[in-house]
């Protein structure tokens, strides 16, 4: 049985909703903006006013100013487009219960199983004429045979348009696309392929998967079977529980750190953070990697090797530390740091013991920080501090979990 699988991509999603609230930004260019206070000033989402002029998203308030000097700004509100994301779904899964969402405003949906006879165009211009009425919002949706070309789809015709690409006709839709086009074709690869005159889709699906992962590596060869429309990755239902892979936290401080004394405050704010919400996962993680991204926006990334598994902040936080020392030469002041472990465990997993360890201390560190957690569990995150974290630079940042966004506290990929 052919699949019918669709992605449903909301058009200026966080725009559109500051719309709903002010209908006056509908006849104007408006963008949502970070807060340039805390130094996250770049356009997070812009309405069709704003892109014809030019604005991007993720360039910095000035540039877009610079091409739109019009521009209306407007501050973001995550808890309101949680809500319409909310909405959204539970709209979703009156078609079916497989529904992955991907980000805040998009969404996978496999109808294989519920369609039944109805043709999935008519469907997917029902759910967006849904959208539209019930939601005041715009979407472009996919419709596949498989999750790949059905994003693809989704992005192919914009705003509120729907575009099927089947088994007979992808090859003419598909193909004379750029490879950038497709799903996972960051920039450093199109780069890479196009040096070997890769340029199109239909270029990589014409190349060999041997050559390509020679070339990319595994990456390459996964990107030769989309290209050819071998994607049988399944649309996962909405009760899915990815495994977490890594649990990170990082900030942006509201001026430059300058000094050690600064970073090794701001790590424990974060290494506090990371480690509490570890042991409310239940988990454990072994490798602690460090990410600084000085003043100038360089990135660098250490990590290291732990013996043991753990959850203690105490432990993350010198580890964090000792590898920044290692590693950054104060060439430049510090704008932002994160620390981040990765190789998780189940909390109860057995360890090797070291004949080095104080057992006794690290049992009572444990004890006190489950405390600490269920303090601050019940009357919030600054109702205790280490003495440490008194007085840092971050102390009123706005702390980032991991990527991007949206409701994505761990990281699963």
């Amino acid at each position: 049985m052919r699949r019918v699988i669709f992605h449903i991509d909301q058009n200026c999603y966080f725009a559109s909703v500051e719309m709903i609230s002010h209908p006056e930004y509908r006849n104007v260019p408006m963008a949502v903006v970070g807060d340039k206070e805390r130094r996250h000033g770049i356009i997070l989402a812009k309405n069709q006013l704003a892109s014809m002029a030019g604005v991007k998203t993720a360039e910095v308030i000035w540039q877009a100013q610079s091409k739109c000097p019009d521009l209306v700004l407007a501050p973001a509100h995550y808890d309101k487009y949680q809500f319409y994301s909310r909405k959204l779904r539970e709209m979703y899964l009156e078609y079916t219960d497989k529904v992955e969402p991907f980000g805040l405003d998009e969404c996978w949906l496999d109808l294989t199983d519920t369609i039944g006879d109805r043709d999935p165009q008519e469907v997917a211009d029902e759910i967006r004429e849904r959208v539209k009425s019930e939601y005041k919002l715009t979407c472009s949706v996919g419709v596949s045979f498989n999750k790949i070309f059905a994003k693809l789809g989704s992005d192919y015709k914009k705003p509120d348009a729907t575009t099927v690409i089947t088994e007979e006709n992808f090859k003419q839709i598909v193909w004379p696309l750029p490879c950038s086009d497709l799903l996972f074709v960051g920039k450093s690869t199109r780069e890479r392929l196009n040096k070997v005159n890769i340029k199109t889709i239909g270029d990589l699906a014409g190349s060999t998967g041997e050559f390509l992962n020679d070339y990319l590596g595994k990456n390459g060869y996964q990107l030769w079977l989309y290209a050819n429309g071998l994607d049988d990755s399944e649309v996962k239902t909405a009760d899915y529980k990815r495994t977490v892979k890594s649990v990170g936290n990082s900030t942006t401080t509201s001026d430059d750190m300058c000094s050690l004394r600064e970073i090794s405050s701001t790590f424990l704010t974060l290494s506090s953070s990371v480690a509490g919400r570890l042991r409310r996962a239940g988990l454990k993680g072994k490798v602690v990697q460090i990410t600084v991204r000085d003043s100038a926006l360089n990135v660098y990334e250490k990590q290291k090797v732990l013996f043991n598994d753990t959850d203690s902040a105490r432990v993350i936080h010198e580890c964090a530390v000792e590898l920044f020392k290692e590693s950054y030469d104060w060439h430049l002041p510090v704008r932002s740091i994160g620390v981040r472990l990765t190789d998780l465990v189940s909390s109860d997993a057995p360890e090797q013991l070291s004949l080095f360890e104080e057992v006794d201390r690290n049992e009572k560190e444990d004890r006190l920080e489950k405390t600490v957690d269920t303090i601050r569990e019940r009357f919030g995150k600054k109702s205790l501090m280490l003495l440490g974290e008194l007085g840092n630079k971050a102390e009123n940042r706005r702390e980032e979990g991991d990527s991007q966004n949206q409701d994505k506290e761990f990281d699963t990929k």
